[in-house]
């Protein structure tokens, strides 16, 4: 009885802490630390001269480059060809998986919240392109006839001839240099470092990590502030009697086990002794 008195009080005790923490916010702003537009194939950031912020609604519309909605430079308007451009690569380049989701973190790389405030001109790391390259060799391109540029096929209008990126270029590096980025080699040392490579892209994933829990955590706050006073109580007691439930269950588990255990070793004990 004691003991489950005290889970009953910590749930309760849970409920308050639940319903009366505040969380503070789940990026640190650093307001030296402002969104610089990019210049060649990019568009100008609408955000420009102001610190990165999560991303719109009409952004996560566009249901591209998840992993930075959290905190980026990007709109929809500067991403809007992005989408499209990945749009006709799994529609018309017979794009793999693996190729859409390397694509994708290419054509993303601007809305990388490290690359948007930096001050030199976005370059994708070598090593990279050559990933990106590996999973899109067999996927379908074509040459823009305007710039030369090579785009996913049915991107461009003024797109002719298709043919596998393979066909187009032999390496990651040209590859990425004929889609219109900028490459850093490994022997090419800049301040910034490039992107695509593992320490890029690694805070990233935690930061989405991090702030998906945190949002889970606002979600049932929010549910648990709009109960009733009678509303939570029922919810404490509930969660009290699944737990207690669950653990009735398994100890009743352990006792049948032990009991066979034990029944097992008499018999094997009476065999000996009979033998």
């Amino acid at each position: 009885m004691g003991r489950n008195l005290t889970k009953l009080v910590f749930l309760v005790f849970f409920l308050r802490l639940l319903i009366s923490s505040s969380c503070g916010e789940s990026f640190n702003s650093d307001e030296t630390r402002v969104c610089i537009s990019k210049g060649g194939r990019f568009l100008p950031y609408e955000s420009e001269g102001e610190t990165p912020m999560p991303s719109s609604l009409e952004f996560k519309d566009l249901n591209l480059c998840k992993v930075f909605h959290g905190k980026t430079c990007c709109s929809a308007s500067t991403m809007h060809s992005a989408s499209l451009a990945l749009e006709n690569l799994a529609t018309y380049g017979e794009a793999t998986k693996d190729c859409l989701d390397l694509f994708e973190l290419l054509e993303c790389s601007i809305c990388q919240p490290d690359v948007g405030i930096q001050s030199e001109p976005l370059r994708i790391c070598a090593s990279f392109c050559d990933r990106v390259f590996e999973a899109c060799s067999d996927a379908y391109f074509s040459r823009n006839a305007s710039n030369q540029v090579i785009v996913p096929c049915g991107a461009s209008e003024g797109s002719i001839i298709c043919g596998k990126a393979s066909k187009w270029e032999s390496n990651g590096t040209a590859f990425c240099y004929a889609l219109g980025f900028t490459v850093q080699t490994a022997g090419d040392l800049t301040a910034e470092p490039c992107y695509g490579s593992k320490s890029s892209l690694e805070p990233v994933v935690e930061t989405v990590i991090k702030t998906e829990t945190f949002a889970w955590f606002q979600d049932l706050q929010k549910l648990v502030r709009e109960m009733t006073l009678v509303q939570q109580i029922s919810w404490v007691v509930t969660l009290f009697l699944i737990g207690t439930t669950g653990f009735n269950r398994r100890r009743y588990q352990q006792e049948i086990q032990a009991m066979v255990e034990r029944d097992a070793r008499r018999l094997m004990g009476n065999m000996n002794g009979n033998a």
